[in-house]
């Protein structure tokens, strides 16, 4: 019984690696053929399932600040739906992709928010790959967080 619930365990991983490969690389073959349109829209929809692993447990699954590890947290994750309203009604992507990434700090996270980029290139599933697929990835990544973040700003 053990080892059909590693298997399972096993497949459950492959499958979800698989979608998220699939995902990334739609987003990708988009960028290099399809309409701006289409191309954000892919890397949205990666950038969703990114969310959901990696952000909505401080987040929150709706991106408003209320996710189910918010209250024991010093600082309140920020409303992430708000970022244009909060610059002007312009959605600041090259400064969002150096917070994701790590290189530009946000005054009052003291720390609590991991460095994503650190954190994409250590992934288990990249662990075997050279140094230069592994950065591709976490760009292709952090991109696709940015464009799904941008996607579901209030109006």
């Amino acid at each position: 019984m053990r080892r059909v619930l590693a298997s399972t365990a096993t497949l459950a991983l492959a499958l979800t690696c698989l979608a998220l490969a699939t995902l990334g690389a739609a987003a990708q073959d988009g960028a290099q053929g399809g309409d701006a349109g289409s191309v954000n829209a892919a890397l949205a929809a990666y950038g969703k399932s990114v969310y959901r692993v990696y952000c909505a447990s401080c987040h929150g699954d709706q991106a408003d600040g209320e996710g189910r590890l918010a209250e024991y947290l010093t600082i309140k994750p920020a409303d992430l739906t708000t970022i244009s309203k909060r610059h002007d009604g312009e959605f600041p992507t090259q400064r969002i992709h150096k917070i994701i990434d790590g290189r530009e700090k946000v005054p009052g996270h003291a720390g609590e928010m991991p460095v994503w980029g650190d954190a994409f290139q250590k992934a288990d599933a990249l662990d075997t790959r050279p140094p230069e697929e592994r950065e591709e990835e976490v760009e292709r990544r952090i991109d696709s967080l940015v464009h799904y973040l941008k996607s579901i700003q209030e109006e």
